[in-house]
């Protein structure tokens, strides 16, 4: 099975050519449209490493304990 991906990758947006008519039409540079993208997946990378640090840990069962008490 193959694995699909449903989103562009920042090279890949700024390849592409629809995009960039749009980008020429309303005035913004590739440039300024990069930066915009680095810096918002820049901003995602750090909310999303804040909120797995506050995640609970997943609960282990010690097997080994559950037998000793005959669970």
């Amino acid at each position: 099975m193959t694995e699909t991906r449903q989103d562009m990758t920042i090279s890949e947006v700024l390849r592409d050519p629809i995009i960039r008519q749009v980008l020429r039409a309303d005035g913004v540079s590739l440039s300024a449209f990069a930066h915009l993208l680095e810096d918002a997946a820049r901003q995602r990378r750090a909310v999303l490493a804040m909120a797995e640090q506050q995640m609970p840990q997943p609960y282990m069962i010690n097997t080994a304990a559950c037998a000793a008490v005959n669970l």
